[in-house]
C-alpha cells in the first residue's frame, strides 16, 4: 500500500491544485535551506549529531529493555489478583504510552520543538524506572505507578526523536542517516541485554544491573540535550494555510 500510495513530491499528487503544491513544495524547500549541506553518507555517518543519536537510541533502549525485563517482577506481586485483572495491568503501561506518545507527537508539532519532548521524557523515565524498582516488593502500587510513569516516558519521545533527524540533516542523507540509528537502538538492546545477563552472573542480584540501565537511560538524557538542533523558521500554520 505504502509504494503504491505515497508519493516523493507535492507535485505527483492529485488532492492538491497546482497552488498548493506551488506553496507545499517553497515549505518543504525553505526547510531545507536552512540546514546545512552534506555532500555524501560518510560525511553524514561521522557527523557530531549523528554520533550523539547512535549513542542516546542505543542507552535509550537498554532503558527500554530494563523496563520490561522489570515489569514481570512487579506484576508477580499481584499474585492474589485474578488473571485477567493481572492482564490488565499489564497492559496499563502500554496504553498509557500510546496516550502520551500522540500527545507529545502532536506539541512537538505545535511548537516545533522536538528536543523539548525527548530528554526531559528520558529524564523522568530514568528517575521513575529507578524509583519503581528501589520501592520493590514494599509498595506494590507506588512501584506500579512509577512504572506506568516510566513506560510512558520511555516510549513517547520515538516520534520527535525520529522527526528531529530530517530536521538535522539534509534530504540527501537522512533516510541512511536514519536507518544506522536505528540499527544502533538494536544493537543497545542486544548489548542491554548481555550486560545484564553478565552482571547478575557475576553479581548474584540484580541490584547491579538496574543501575546501569537507570544510568544507561540517564546518560541518553545528557547526550539528547547537547544535540544540537537546527533553528526551525517555517511554522506549522504554514502547511495549515496549504491544506486549507
Amino acid at each position: 500500500c505504502w509504494w503504491i500510495l505515497v508519493r516523493d513530491k507535492p507535485s505527483e499528487v492529485s488532492w492538491l491544485n497546482e497552488q498548493e503544491k506551488e506553496t507545499l513544495q517553497k515549505v518543504m524547500d525553505s526547510e531545507q535551506s536552512h540546514i546545512k549541506p552534506v555532500r555524501n553518507y560518510g560525511e553524514a555517518l561521522r557527523s557530531r549529531n549523528v554520533i550523539m543519536l547512535c549513542a542516546v537510541h542505543a542507552l535509550w533502549s537498554i532503558g527500554v529493555y530494563g523496563f520490561m525485563m522489570w515489569m514481570p517482577s512487579i506484576l508477580k506481586n499481584a499474585a492474589q489478583m485474578d488473571i485477567v485483572a493481572v492482564g490488565w495491568l499489564a497492559a496499563v503501561p502500554y496504553l498509557a504510552a500510546i496516550i502520551l506518545m500522540l500527545t507529545v507527537s502532536w506539541l512537538s508539532d505545535k511548537f516545533q520543538n522536538r528536543k523539548l519532548f525527548i530528554w526531559p521524557l528520558l529524564l523522568i523515565a530514568a528517575i521513575a524506572f529507578f524509583g519503581s524498582w528501589l520501592v520493590g516488593n514494599q509498595a506494590f502500587w507506588l512501584s506500579y505507578a512509577l512504572l506506568v510513569i516510566a513506560a510512558a516516558c520511555m516510549y513517547a519521545p520515538y516520534g520527535p526523536f525520529f522527526a528531529l533527524i530530517p530536521e538535522l540533516l539534509p534530504r540527501n542523507v537522512s533516510g541512511v542517516s536514519m536507518g544506522l540509528i536505528n540499527s544502533f537502538g538494536a544493537l543497545g538492546a542486544f548489548l542491554g541485554a548481555w550486560l545484564v545477563g553478565y552482571l547478575n552472573g557475576i553479581t548474584g542480584g540484580p541490584g547491579v544491573s538496574y543501575t546501569f540501565m537507570a544510568v544507561a537511560l540517564l546518560s541518553s538524557v545528557v547526550l539528547m540535550y547537547n544535540v544540537r538542533a537546527n533553528p526551525q523558521p517555517v511554522s506549522p500554520v504554514t502547511a495549515k494555510k496549504v491544506a486549507g
